[in-house]
């Protein structure tokens, strides 16, 4: 099949566009733009400067702590998306693993048995002893391990986050804490109502404190003084863009 398309007029020396020619030209202009916007897009997405990246953290209170690295990120990366998902401790592995997330933050404990995961430990946070305004010991100026050995103390039940209790028994160990009884809470956001009820105490990061009901009070105690905890964000080693290593930068700010 041929067509015969006059695109182009003589007159003398001069060439010019005919009717059909300008209708052409308007319409492979708008393609040729197109082609080239596609190809930009995809370089973009391709090297980390657009798209989404979605991370997973195992609750809002650990998100909220991370909010200056994330307008950090957001400033260096303004054309991607960083979407958080709160993804239950015993399930982030799996998240990974089905990419429902890109990375994930947590205790390196969680991610050192996983061989197909890379991480990096990007700060480390001081434990306090939280508790409420009325407790007892809320206004004690020295709490003692001894003091702390006789309440109760609530966690995140090992079944809803089996290895953060491992990680966070050996922490105990390590300073011979061994509260007097253990309430397991379904969420950290109900270990912090026991406390805020008054019913337990518990140890929480000091990042996460301006996060927490503000009817709490928190003391760190002598005998816990240097008692920190890792917290590390981990992704496939597959996954090893610059995305993630833009992410990593904005958390070690």
């Amino acid at each position: 099949m041929s067509w015969d398309l006059n695109f182009f007029s003589r007159k003398n020396r001069s060439v010019q566009l005919t009717e059909a020619g300008r209708d052409f030209y308007e319409h492979i202009d708008y393609i040729v733009n197109k082609y080239e916007e596609a190809v930009e897009h995809g370089l973009r997405t391709a090297t980390g400067k657009s798209g989404e990246i979605r991370l997973g953290v195992p609750d809002c209170i650990m998100g909220m702590s991370l909010i200056p690295a994330f307008r950090i990120f957001q400033s260096a990366y303004p054309q991607l998306n960083l979407k958080v998902v709160i993804v239950p401790p015993h399930k982030i592995m799996q998240a990974i693993n089905t990419r429902e997330i890109d990375a994930a933050i947590g205790f390196p404990y969680e991610f050192e048995s996983n061989t197909a995961l890379q991480y990096r430990i990007f700060r480390k946070d001081k434990l306090l002893v939280a508790m409420a305004q009325n407790h007892p010991l809320a206004a004690s100026l020295n709490l003692s391990l001894e003091e702390l050995n006789t309440q109760t103390v609530t966690v995140v039940h090992p079944q809803k986050a089996p290895l953060i209790h491992q990680y966070m028994c050996t922490i105990w160990a390590k300073v011979g804490f061994s509260p007097n009884k253990v309430i397991h809470a379904t969420t950290l956001d109900d270990a912090i109502i026991e406390v805020a009820l008054g019913n337990a105490i518990m140890l929480i990061t000091e990042h996460s404190k301006s996060f927490c009901n503000t009817s709490l009070v928190f003391h760190n105690p002598r005998d816990l003084d240097g008692l920190n905890v890792d917290i590390a964000i981990a992704w496939n080693k597959n996954r090893d863009n610059s995305i993630i290593k833009g992410l990593i930068w904005a958390l070690l700010e």
